[in-house]
Parts: C-alpha cells; sequence; structure tokens
C-alpha cells in the first residue's frame, strides 16, 4: 500500500510539470491584450506623466502683467525747465508726460498740450490738425500699449543687487 501515494505523487507532480512546460495556448493568447496594456502601454504613461510633473514643477513660469502706461515726469534742462518732447502729450501744470492715448489731465481734469514737431507750435491732444503748418497727427494710432510690471523677485540664478 505505500506505494500508491508514491505513484499519485509523482503523478501530480508529472502533471503540474507538464501544465508549466507545455502551457495551453489558446488559454495565453487570452492574456495578451492584458499584456499590452499592462506591460506597455501602462509604463509608457506613467513614464509620460512623470515627465509632465517634472517639468511642472522644475520650470519657472514668469507671468507678464499688462498694464496702462502711467504718466511720467517731464524730462528737465540745464536750466531747470522741463523739456516735452514733440507729439507727446503733457500737462504744464503738472509738469508730467502722458501716454499717446490721454486726452485729459488725470489729476485736474485739464486737456493736454501737444508741441508740434514741424513748427513747435502747441496745441492741445484732442486736435489732430495743427493750426501752424496744417499737419494732420493721429495720437495713439497704437490703442494696446504693453507695460510690463515686475514681480518683485530676484532674477533667476542670482539675488537683486542691492
Amino acid at each position: 500500500m505505500p506505494e500508491e501515494p508514491a505513484s499519485d505523487f509523482g503523478t501530480r507532480l508529472l502533471e503540474l510539470l507538464e501544465a508549466l512546460l507545455i502551457p495551453d495556448w489558446g488559454d495565453l493568447m487570452a492574456f495578451v491584450p492584458l499584456l499590452l496594456i499592462f506591460g506597455v502601454i501602462g509604463p509608457v504613461l506613467t513614464l509620460l506623466f512623470i515627465y509632465w510633473a517634472y517639468v511642472r514643477l522644475t520650470s519657472r513660469r514668469g507671468r507678464v502683467r499688462v498694464e496702462d502706461p502711467k504718466p511720467m515726469p517731464a524730462l528737465r534742462a540745464a536750466d531747470g525747465l522741463p523739456v516735452y518732447a514733440p507729439n507727446v502729450p503733457y500737462c504744464p501744470t503738472h509738469e508730467l508726460i502722458y501716454p499717446q492715448t490721454a486726452k485729459m489731465c488725470d489729476f485736474d481734469g485739464e486737456e493736454l498740450l501737444v508741441r508740434c514737431p514741424v513748427d513747435e507750435m502747441t496745441r492741445v491732444a484732442s486736435q489732430q490738425v495743427c493750426r501752424g503748418c496744417g499737419t494732420r497727427y493721429q495720437l495713439g494710432a497704437s490703442l494696446a500699449p504693453a507695460v510690463v510690471s515686475d514681480h518683485g523677485r530676484p532674477p533667476e540664478g542670482g539675488a537683486a543687487v542691492a
């Protein structure tokens, strides 16, 4: 009687080895789509996501803020009088130079003046024709001025110079 359990054990071992060494190819072909999804596409998508996250976290994303130009103080000549460039709106009361699209002073609502580049005659900014020489001007031809404001951080790669 002791021989029967040995033959059962040997038979079971041979059946197990047969299943491992000689697989059923029909059943294995059913697993090919799963192998493609989990073995190829999954790791590729994982690597792409990791790369995207790395680039997103390490890149500096600067933001440009577009603002309307602000009036600036006029430059001074050697004698201390303000100097106004031709064809640029300015307020002689407050000695400010305004952007090309401005017509009125921000402080008192007074009309801005413009100096003609041809004959140096002054006119109000709302007039498009010089009364002295008849030259026609269009102030503010570009209605999309771009003024970039800084965000207060030091430049990349170094600290701000004090």
